[in-house]
């Protein structure tokens, strides 16, 4: 059945995830792991558990094939780990014991790049375009919108597929003005686009950004224009944030709340709980963090997540620095701060990633275009270094190989200059074109690769791929396998709300290379299938690694006692069931610190 999460997936137009459909619960109880019942059993840990599970399957994740029958949890720690003969010592009134009926408990499912409280803030109160899939569908959603907040004094929402607007021709200029300006005219209109990398605005509010036929194409960004060389009101990347700047809607704290608690109950309800959270609600990262620290402090905080800015051009290293260790303050039990995002390139679909080779005529740039990064490559090379200098982490958005390649420049430069550090962790995320050599250096300089699993099977978003950089380019993006094999440390991400962060469909798709929805898992919807990966494999990405990633593999990512209590509850066993069955499989408890945060 359908959730009432938002639609939010770019990578499928049949709504999101079936986790609520009934699965059948399969496999057995693992073997004990001895060593993990060290100091478990004995009078050390004196308190009764809270909550016990027994009968199924604990998979660990400290290696492969390491499982248990049984666990306990105390307060916010797991307290035992092995036997269900073992575990009884844990058990009184007050104990609530569950019998997993053959199911599995898994480490809390980990999201390595995601922007919470996603699209919410949009589906409560902005003009909300994910139910559509075509022009008419997006022109009558502008509209209703509209004829009920008619004393709005700037309209904003999303998103949009720039699927929608390909022609018969195969080419895709984007969305249009006139569109817009037919609705509205008197009053700026700026709709996202499902990357949130362009923005589809109406005459209005290109007036107000100052963009006519005459304004050159900022560096990083693309102004369209029609065969007449006027602007269409398609902005890409740069150019979008022109408009950004003087077209927004205010929300109040109790409407951000209100995003960031339905934000957390889908979460919840995925399994998931904790993220790489590119912070996207408020007016500033330390906005975020204070509206999360104060649900901490209300015990309502569900998500132990690692909290990020972003560092744009124009910045001074000493300004970026600021910005970073005045977060330092928000470092709590569930948030923790250190690392910062920066851009590298744009989006294949906005023909505004960077690539080796050119793209096609059918991006419509003309026949030598790579891609332009809004960065001077050097400039970003000196801020790299001098933030990874002072130990922060750096958290690079890296689509097309050209920017794969002049990231891991940069990294490598990191090491040269700044020497060998035991601490560095610097992450590329989405790392979707990159070439044999530059895997085999991912590998060498011991990058974190935050990977969408999502995106890797052949949907809509690859068929305009296809278009813009060619067949066998486009049907050779995210070389996982290749990548595991040459030693790369891949973690698990959503980039949510550009995709559903559903981690069972993302490994579904991990282990299948297709579609992972019912409609669609028997058809022929594969892409690069040699590239697949094992169920273990892609679960170590959703949990352990993201743990890694975020500096918390001393506290999450392993069942283990002393090891804090953030648990996925599962009824079958993942690493063992059909793959096509992974995302069919239903999420039975989330527990977050300890807590109960989803029944299901």
């Amino acid at each position: 059945m359908k959730t009432s999460i938002p639609p939010v997936s770019r990578r499928s137009f049949l709504g999101l995830s079936t986790l609520g459909a009934a699965a059948v619960a399969v496999g057995a109880a693992g073997c004990a792991n001895n060593s993990l019942n060290a100091g478990s059993t004995g009078s050390a840990i004196s308190d009764k558990a809270s909550i016990v599970f027994r009968n199924g399957t604990i998979q660990t994740m400290v290696k492969e094939g390491d499982t248990a029958a049984a666990l306990a949890v105390s307060g916010n720690k797991i307290v035992y780990v092995g036997e269900d003969s073992g575990v009884d010592e844990y058990i009184d009134d007050n104990t609530r014991v569950i019998d997993l009926d053959g199911g599995m408990v898994t480490p809390g499912f980990m999201d390595g790049h995601i922007h919470a409280p996603g699209n919410w803030v949009t589906a409560l109160y902005e003009i909300d375009l994910t139910e559509g899939t075509t022009i008419d569908e997006y022109k009558k959603a502008i509209s209703d919108f509209i004829a009920k907040h008619p004393d709005d004094k700037a309209y904003v929402g999303g998103s949009f597929m720039i699927n929608a607007f390909d022609q018969e021709d195969g080419t895709n200029p984007g969305p249009n003005k006139s569109i817009l300006d037919e609705i509205c005219s008197d009053k700026p209109i700026m709709l996202c686009d499902v990357s949130y990398h362009s923005v589809w605005v109406n005459s209005r509010a290109l007036e107000l950004a100052g963009i006519d036929n005459d304004t050159p194409n900022p560096t990083g960004g693309i102004i369209t224009r029609d065969a007449n060389g006027e602007a269409t009101g398609y902005l890409i990347d740069s150019a979008a944030t022109m408009v950004r700047e003087v077209v927004s809607v205010e929300h109040t704290d109790k409407e951000l709340e209100n995003a960031i608690d339905k934000y957390q109950q889908a979460a919840a309800k995925y399994g998931i709980t904790g993220i790489t959270n590119l912070s996207a609600v408020g007016a500033s990262t330390a906005q975020d963090c204070q509206f999360y620290t104060d649900l901490e402090k209300d015990g309502k905080l569900n998500l132990r997540m690692r909290v990020l800015p972003t560092i744009t051009p124009g910045m001074t290293a000493k300004e970026a620095l600021k910005t970073v260790k005045d977060l330092k303050k928000f470092d709590s039990n569930m948030i923790s701060t250190g690392t910062v995002k920066i851009f590298s390139d744009g989006v294949t679909e906005g023909g505004s990633a960077v690539m080796l080779e050119p793209y096609t005529s059918a991006a419509g740039k003309g026949d030598n275009w790579y891609g332009e990064s809004v960065w001077d490559q050097q400039e970003f090379s000196d801020m790299v270094a001098a933030l990874d200098k002072e130990g922060v982490q750096i958290h690079v958005h890296a689509i097309g190989d050209g920017a794969v390649h002049n990231t891991l420049d940069a990294y490598e430069r990191c090491a040269k200059e700044n020497g060998e550090r035991d601490d560095r962790r610097n992450t590329m995320t989405h790392v979707c074109a990159i070439t044999d050599e530059d895997i085999q250096r991912v590998a060498d300089l011991d990058i974190v690769c935050a990977l969408q699993f999502l995106w890797m099977y052949h949907d809509s978003l690859c068929d305009l791929e296809i278009a813009f950089v060619g067949e066998d380019r486009a049907m050779k993006f995210y070389p996982v396998k290749n990548m595991l094999e040459a030693g790369c440390f891949i973690s698990g991400a959503s980039d949510g709300p550009v995709t559903g962060y559903a981690p069972l469909e993302e490994i579904e798709v991990a282990v299948t290379r297709n579609s992972p929805y019912p409609e669609e898992e028997d058809t022929d919807m594969y892409r690069w299938p040699e590239q697949a990966i094992t169920a273990y494999q892609a679960l170590e990405a959703y949990t352990k690694n993201v743990a890694f990633e975020n500096y918390m593999e001393d506290k999450i990512g392993t069942l283990e006692v002393g090891k804090l209590a953030d648990l996925t509850v599962l009824d079958q066993d993942i690493l063992h069931c059909d793959p096509k069955k992974i995302s069919d499989t239903k999420v039975l408890f989330t527990i977050s610190d300890g807590r109960v945060v989803y029944e299901g």
